[in-house]
């Protein structure tokens, strides 16, 4: 028995779950600070909406203390609103979690009490949950730091040292599920005891109002009294038996699955995007892992048998003219390993056959088509007609809003370009790449000698 105990203690439990927030806060955090850059010194600036000197009175007044209480210089205000790009492109990608983590959590704290004025529930809750995560592995799935385990880690007998740590992250997932439970619960009794929703007006009251209002949608929401009706007691059962729904797996999914539609139809009906996003977010922390596998395995199934009307249906788009218009030729290195392995994942995600991959090394094409062959061996290049190429990080944006999986991705690859370090991590992999040159040099090879073997192109 005690022995189940340790083990059930010292294993680290909903890895994915947790990872999956991580990615989902990782997300809102970087749309957050993207989508008010413009406008950042008029929320957060020290003479925006909330004076710095008013801030500090406020801040004194409530005992809070932030990195704003360092400076109120605007070049503090610049450091820091640019440094909360960064860190949460960082814990998104998973790099070092333990430590953007921490960071991303004070980051966003400094800017919640900033100005409060501006901040809701699902800020809270992010607030809450990016305290618990401290404590997690938040970077076990999905992430830089998995990658790097993978590589380095060799199997043993776990440390003293690594059973506090599942300690601690299963303590620290707990919680973060508790605050999920006793939110919704709360939530739920609060409008048990609200009139409207006693009488179950309360949605007809809520689509009324001008911010909630969507023209065409809402009307029809008022016209059917049944289904206002239906809903307003559907969410008030629902939040209240949320934390008992949970107790069983089967309930569990079914919880979940109500609880990421709740949320979805609140973003579609009243545009709280963002608050939902959170909360569907916190809510992928409450499945384990052996859920998301068998949810991997379901969607497995599901795909094999759409695979045939979805290839039709590809096949069809792919033939239209307006698509068709859009093809791309990439010309990348076929010596280099690391290429060819991209390359191979990138048809897979090219559904639409807009992209045609080409070795520069083959013979002839240098020529072909006009590339420069020092610029080539540095950068991938690519080109939609022929006489106009893109390089570098410039040719990855090209492919990436070729390939729909990738989509999510452009707006970060665009701002890694904009802020400048997008083509100098190009430049840091490509300069490193591994070549492995296949029958000698030719005349556009750059290598200092044509020796078959492993050689590393540094710039």
């Amino acid at each position: 028995m005690i022995r189940k105990l340790h083990r059930l203690l010292t294993t680290e439990h909903l890895l994915t779950g947790v990872s999956l927030a991580r990615i989902a806060y990782g997300l809102f955090l970087l749309f957050y600070f993207i989508s008010h850059y413009a406008e950042r010194y008029l929320l957060w600036g020290p003479g925006g909406l909330l004076p710095h000197d008013a801030f500090l009175e406020m801040a004194e007044a409530r005992g809070i203390l932030t990195l704003f209480h360092l400076s109120g210089e605007p070049w503090f205000f610049e450091l820091v609103y640019h440094a909360g790009i960064v860190v949460a492109f960082l814990y998104l990608i998973g790099y070092r979690t333990r430590l953007t983590g921490v960071l991303t959590f004070i980051l966003f704290w400094s800017f919640y009490f900033r100005n409060p004025h501006l901040t809701n529930g699902g800020d809270n809750i992010l607030r809450i949950q990016l305290f618990y995560l401290l404590f997690a592995q938040t970077g076990a799935r999905f992430s830089l730091d998995a990658l790097r385990r993978r590589k380095t880690s060799s199997p043993g007998r776990k440390g003293v040292a690594r059973e506090m740590s599942a300690v601690l992250h299963n303590a620290a997932v707990l919680a973060a599920a508790l605050q999920l439970a006793l939110l919704y619960f709360t939530a739920g009794m609060y409008k048990v005891m609200g009139a409207y929703w006693q009488e179950g007006t309360a949605l007809y009251y809520a689509t009324r109002v001008q911010e909630f209002h969507w023209p065409g949608i809402s009307e029809w929401l008022w016209e059917s009294e049944f289904l206002l009706v239906l809903l307003s007691y559907a969410t008030v059962i629902f939040q209240v038996s949320f934390p008992f729904l949970l107790l069983n797996r089967i309930t569990k999914l079914i919880a979940v699955g109500c609880a990421v539609l709740f949320h979805g139809g609140i973003a579609l009906f009243m545009g709280l995007i963002g608050f939902s996003w959170i909360m569907i977010g916190s809510e992928l922390i409450l499945l384990t892992d052996k859920d998301y596998r068998l949810i991997g395995a379901a969607a497995r199934r599901a795909g094999a048998k759409a695979a045939g009307p979805l290839r039709l249906l590809r096949d069809r788009i792919a033939s239209l003219p307006a698509v068709k218009g859009r093809q791309l030729i990439v010309f990348y290195d076929g010596w280099c390993p690391l290429c060819r392995a991209s390359v191979a994942s990138s048809r897979k995600l090219d559904w639409f056959s807009l992209i045609r991959f080409v070795s520069f090394r083959e013979p002839g094409v240098i020529e072909r088509y006009g590339l420069d062959a020092d610029k080539v061996e540095r950068r991938m290049h690519s080109t939609a007609d022929g006489r106009r190429f893109a390089e570098g990080i410039d040719a990855v944006i090209q492919m990436a809003t070729r390939l729909l999986p990738l989509w999510p991705a452009v707006p970060l690859l665009l701002l890694a370009r904009w802020i400048g370090i997008g083509q100098r991590a190009y430049d840091f992999i490509a300069g490193r790449r591994t070549i492995l040159p296949t029958g000698g040099c030719d005349g556009h090879c750059s290598l200092e000698d044509g020796k078959k073997g492993p050689v590393t192109l540094d710039k």
